[in-house]
């Protein structure tokens, strides 16, 4: 049978059957790539929908995405169905990535297209985040020609940390088309740019200059995922989001209106000006030691070890907490000199590797888990933080 038959069919099938209600549920226009095949494609990662809106721009040539392997872990089943119709390449966050890399190289030069989201992981605060390093010499070593593309319009649909859908616009669109010879003509620190402007978005920049109105019944739940620091009392942890408004019970609070702006007097023009002003405080707070311990006491919390066949064994269970030395999940101590990396996955999981053993944290409920990998970060790379 011809190299990805399969997947093809099931692609243009899947296509066919889906993409009408696609574009009506999510109000989205996809710009078709470009006839050429195959194609490195880079685009920026919004939400968790994006390979189904990316399919929009390609409904009859079959693109192979580059997936983090936590997809579908926990149904067995599911994860093997979907490897089997479509074959994606499978990226372990946390972990090395050099596996990854030589399954993207083969596939291009086998002659099917590729899509990477370059950020590895969908923004938090509705700007695009910094590109991995290496994408570039990814890039060089396919040979095969470069697709930028971007969307706009999805944060403000479906953010990371929020809970439902957000009716509004979406569009994406090329931003680059480069051949294998133009790439090779390029100095590293031209390509890099290349990229990086080619997936470049400011979701709240363009919210400023075009106010479209989103709607929806949970517009500002579970914003405590993505804010974890008061403005106001500088305690992390006590910020709470419903309906439209982000409260704390030092009575600080800020009400939303449809456009994800706010509409009474605050601090920050917007979410993405007050995420980067929390991070920049929490680590000046770090910094200067006024921070000792972060926790969330949820005795559900479950740490999975996964093993190299995928298996999930239970590791520990119970709370967690960080120090400037050290992570405590349940009864597990781990030194953070020796967490070579943490990764958010989704909006209530985590991986990291510690000691070449790769572990997954799971909370049962929404839980913020970004000021675990700040701490961290802070802690073990301060020079990444100035």
């Amino acid at each position: 049978m011809k190299p990805y038959l399969r997947q093809e069919r099931i692609w243009k099938t899947l296509c066919f059957l889906f993409h009408p209600l696609l574009k009506r549920k999510m109000h989205v226009e996809a710009e078709p790539l470009p006839d050429i095949s195959p194609v490195f494609l880079i685009c920026n990662h919004v939400t968790n929908l994006d390979p189904l809106l990316l399919s929009l721009s390609s409904p009859r040539r079959l693109l192979i995405y580059v997936a983090s392997e936590n997809i579908l872990r926990n149904s067995p089943l599911l994860r093997r169905l979907l490897y089997w119709a479509l074959s994606p390449i499978s990226r372990r966050k946390g972990a090395s990535a050099v596996d990854t890399c030589r399954k993207i190289v083969r596939t291009l030069r086998s002659g099917k297209s590729v899509c990477l989201f370059a950020e590895g992981e969908t923004t938090w605060n509705g700007k695009t985040g910094p590109v991995k390093p290496g994408t570039d010499v990814l890039v060089r070593a396919s040979g095969a020609p470069l697709v930028t593309y971007c969307f706009e319009g999805g944060y403000c649909t479906s953010p990371r940390w929020g809970r439902g859908l957000r009716r509004g616009k979406m569009r994406g669109h090329v931003t680059g088309i480069y051949s294998a010879d133009q790439i090779r003509a390029m100095s590293d620190e031209t390509l890099r740019s290349v990229i990086d402007s080619g997936i470049r978005e400011d979701a709240f920049l363009r919210q400023h200059q075009e106010h479209v109105a989103y709607h929806g019944k949970h517009m500002m739940d579970q914003a405590e995922v993505l804010l974890f620091l008061c403005p106001q009392c500088h305690r992390t942890g006590t910020l709470r989001g419903s309906n439209r408004q982000v409260s704390c019970p030092c009575g600080f609070s800020v009400t939303f209106d449809e456009c994800m702006l706010p509409s009474d007097p605050s601090p920050f023009p917007d979410l993405c000006a007050w995420d980067e002003w929390q991070t920049s405080a929490f680590a000046e707070m770090i910094a200067e030691n006024k921070v000792r311990e972060i926790h969330d006491d949820q005795e559900k919390l479950l740490l999975f070890e996964i093993q190299p066949d995928n298996t999930m064994h239970l590791a520990s269970q119970g709370g967690i907490s960080m120090n400037r030395h050290e992570m405590v999940i349940g009864s597990m101590h781990f030194s953070l000199s020796e967490v070579t990396d943490i990764a958010l996955l989704q909006n209530r999981k985590a991986a990291f590797s510690c000691q070449d053993r790769y572990y997954e944290l799971q909370s049962p409920s929404p839980l913020c888990l970004r000021k675990y990998r700040l701490l961290w970060q802070c802690v073990t790379h301060p020079a990444d933080q100035t």
